[in-house]
């Protein structure tokens, strides 16, 4: 008789039991798998943020573009008449009044006349020169212009003049005879002369000038106030020059003793420069002053033009010099311990920028000072000291470029800003 066979649960474990065994094991290998996925993305988050580059850092800058120096300009007290211009070194033309067209050039002229024969035959200071002869020509054009009342002085047949006598004769009693025996020794021809003149214009940029003779006698002998400055400022940095115009008088041959036609030289600190006066061109002067900006020296330039008499010209040039002189001032215009811009990086470090050069220009009141400040993005770290740009300082026709630099030092974040920054970015969008 054959036995019956018996399920044992030991042995064949229910099909149910097997099924949930396995769910288990998969949940526990998601759990393990999302764990590590988890771990896995949070250090990727945290590397990147380490290792993430640092932001740059721009530079906010402190210095507005133009700034007004001193006081508000004073009202000059311009001729009523005629036309004018002032100037000051370093800072070019200051204030004008009237056309600044070409206008006659009457003996101003002789500024030019001048500048062209010590450009072609140079003196040192106590040089005498070549000597200039004086034919009986020469002494035929002195009768006749002396006769036409023009300005001139004696000369005599066979004599010589050196070449600083003939300058100082052409300079200071301003003789109209002496221009034109100074072209034709100098050029061979008045004619080659003049064109020399012209070219010398041209290249000093005096756009509203011309010459047709070297004396200034004809109309047609045309500057403006500004040009006479630029000439005047060109021709008194020649020693020479400069020396021969400031002088009140000299002793020549065959005229003795001559006076110069400028009677305010030596007045209000005038050295020069030169006298003109005609019927087409009314009085000029054109003049240089030596004066002082609070103790530091200065220089004014002017051209006054068309006035009716020469007392006219210097009663209008000593009260525009009374004028102008206290409105000059040595200024500072950017000291070292000036701040020029700052960089603040995102986590809290900041570095100031600052010129190592101090600056101290003489102003005019009223000018305008134009600054431009030219820094660098810079990224941490960043040294004490380190150059991050330039500062571009203009006024009038002062000039100046400075390196900038940096104070402090801008050193990198620590690990706490860097985990931090993504909530910091949001934070700042």
């Amino acid at each position: 008789m054959a036995r019956s066979r018996r399920f044992s649960p030991s042995l064949h474990p229910p099909r149910q039991a097997e099924g949930l065994t396995i769910g288990v094991e998969r949940r526990t290998l998601a759990i393990a798998l999302t764990a590590f996925l988890a771990v896995a993305l949070v250090g990727g988050v945290l590397a990147f943020q380490v290792l993430r580059p640092l932001p740059t850092i721009a530079a906010t800058s402190f210095l507005p573009a133009t700034t007004r120096v001193g006081a508000t300009p004073p009202s000059l007290p311009w001729p009523t008449t005629g036309s004018a211009a002032l100037a000051v070194a370093g800072l070019g033309t200051i204030a004008s009044h009237g056309p600044q067209t070409g206008l006659p050039l009457a003996s101003t002229a002789k500024i030019m006349t001048a500048l062209m024969i010590l450009d072609d035959r140079p003196l040192r200071l106590t040089e005498q020169g070549p000597l200039v002869p004086v034919t009986a020509s020469d002494v035929a054009t002195y009768q006749a212009e002396k006769n036409q009342g023009q300005s001139v002085f004696p000369v005599a047949a066979g004599e010589q003049l050196s070449e600083y006598q003939a300058l100082q004769a052409l300079l200071i009693p301003s003789g109209n005879n002496i221009a034109e025996l100074l072209a034709v020794w100098d050029a061979g021809s008045s004619g080659v002369f003049v064109d020399k003149m012209n070219a010398k214009a041209s290249a000093l940029h005096l756009a509203q000038t011309h010459y047709v003779d070297s004396t200034g006698l004809s109309p047609l002998s045309i500057g403006s106030p500004q040009d006479l400055i630029t000439l005047a400022e060109s021709a008194l940095k020649d020693p020479v020059f400069a020396e021969i115009v400031a002088q009140p008088e000299a002793t020549l041959p065959v005229a003795g003793r001559v006076f110069n036609v400028n009677a305010v030289i030596g007045q209000a600190g005038i050295v020069g420069v030169k006298t003109g006066s005609s019927g087409a061109a009314g009085a000029c002067l054109v003049f240089a002053a030596n004066v002082s900006a609070d103790n530091q020296p200065a220089q004014i330039f002017g051209a006054i033009m068309g006035l009716p008499t020469l007392d006219d010209v210097f009663t209008s040039t000593t009260n525009l010099l009374n004028a102008v002189v206290p409105a000059l001032h040595n200024a500072s215009v950017l000291s070292t311990n000036q701040v020029i811009a700052e960089y603040q990086a995102p986590w809290g470090d900041s570095a100031t920028v600052f010129a190592e050069q101090d600056i101290n220009w003489v102003v005019y009141d009223g000018m305008v000072l134009k600054q431009r400040t030219d820094v660098i993005k810079i990224k941490a770290p960043l040294a004490s000291g380190s150059s991050v740009g330039t500062l571009t300082l203009d006024l009038g026709e002062h000039h100046a470029r400075l390196p900038l630099r940096t104070t402090e030092p801008i050193f990198e974040p620590d690990i706490f800003w860097r985990l931090i920054r993504l909530r910091l970015d949001r934070l700042l969008q």
